[in-house]
């Protein structure tokens, strides 16, 4: 009996790095070697105005490609001979790209190319709106770069410092939240001056994730955005209001995908008191959920929370549906407009990458493995 479970054990272990070894190639053939409307190394990504049966628009920002290397760089020591040559490959040429994205000054990056500017490229109209507005820099694009390309400790403490400066209430107060947090000094998603302070669910994870891996959770800032996440946890508003406390990812699946990663990572005392009901709602999620990729980063998301984890996971789906991320002028607009736009379509972008669906499915199983 105990030689059958081993067996069946290593049978099982095998199939799922057959999968990994077939996914990771995948990726790596994914990624673009010549450069044209993308540079080398960077990943293809869509976006989709209004839904995805809208007008579908190659889109070269470079978000997805810093999420692959940010999570590539956190599974690395994990592969093995030829996969783990391939893995610093992949990771080498994405890393290339990361400076046409970088500012001119300071170590902070956008989700467009810099030097010059653009906004929505590949779109004649929109593209006009950089003679009086190119978009700022912002800490989620910056941070996932960062830690992407493993910076060194002075970069990372120079960064740290403007996320602070940038803060809600340091120049500027928040417009559009709950009237609760409107003196919380947290983490604004925006490093330019003339944008509105915004907080965003998924960004003050990454951002927190980011202090923490590099031993930097010492300032109010920090303490500010736990608070705020706590909060949000609290009242379940990940549930009830996520396009409202989380404007540039806006659905329940992914922002208890970015909680759980940043809990499942580092312990934070505040947070873990909501470890319950967080395996209970993504319980609850993945029952409900009818896109193969939503089932996919749940039950990552369960892995990381120490939930159980259901059998039987598809992992041959394309991820074709799936939005990851998206990008909403309501996210802009003061209190009560940003309410009443929230989770309108006809004034939201959609954003896919293929590879980076891979990516999620690569790492549900590296984590299912340990």
């Amino acid at each position: 009996m105990r030689f059958s479970m081993f067996f069946l054990c290593l049978v099982m272990g095998l199939q799922a790095r057959g999968q990994t070894s077939r996914l990771l190639r995948e990726i790596a053939a994914d990624q673009v070697a010549e450069d044209s409307f993308y540079y080398c190394g960077m990943f293809r990504s869509f976006r989709y105005y209004g839904n995805l049966q809208g007008k579908k628009k190659e889109d070269n920002n470079i978000f997805f490609t810093g999420l692959i290397a940010f999570t590539l760089t956190e599974l690395q020591n994990r592969f093995r001979g030829e996969d783990s040559v391939l893995c610093q490959q992949i990771l080498a040429r994405a890393r290339s790209s990361f400076r046409y994205f970088r500012n001119g000054t300071r170590a902070t990056y956008n989700f467009w190319k810099t030097n010059p500017g653009i906004v929505f490229p590949n779109s004649r109209f929109l593209g006009l709106f950089k003679k009086w507005h190119t978009l700022p820099d912002d800490i989620d694009d910056t941070v996932i770069l960062l830690m992407g390309m493993q910076a060194n400790d002075t970069t990372a403490r120079a960064v740290k410092l403007l996320m602070e400066q940038h803060a809600n209430t340091v120049r500027y107060r928040i417009r559009n939240t709950f009237p609760k947090y409107r003196d919380l000094p947290a983490y604004s998603t925006w490093f330019g001056r003339s944008m509105p302070i915004d907080f965003d669910f998924c960004v003050l994870t990454n951002a927190l994730y980011f202090s923490h891996a590099y031993g930097m959770f010492n300032g109010r800032s920090d303490s500010a955005s736990v608070a705020l996440l706590d909060s949000f946890i609290r009242h379940r508003e990940y549930v009830t209001h996520p396009a409202y406390i989380s404007p540039h990812y806006g659905r329940t699946p992914v922002l208890i995908y970015h909680i759980a990663r940043l809990m499942g990572t580092f312990t934070i005392a505040s947070l873990e008191k909501h470890r319950a009901q967080l395996i209970a709602d993504a319980t609850a999620q993945l029952r409900m959920a009818q896109d193969p990729m939503d089932r996919v980063i749940l039950s990552t998301a369960l892995i990381w929370l120490g939930g159980t984890v259901p059998e039987g996971l598809s992992l041959n789906d394309d991820g074709g549906d799936f939005v990851f991320f998206k990008a909403g002028f309501n996210s802009l607009l003061p209190d009560p407009y940003k309410r009443i736009f929230s989770g309108y379509h006809v004034v939201t972008y959609y954003y896919q990458c293929p590879a980076y669906n891979k990516l999620l499915m690569l790492q549900h199983l590296m984590l299912r493995e340990r």
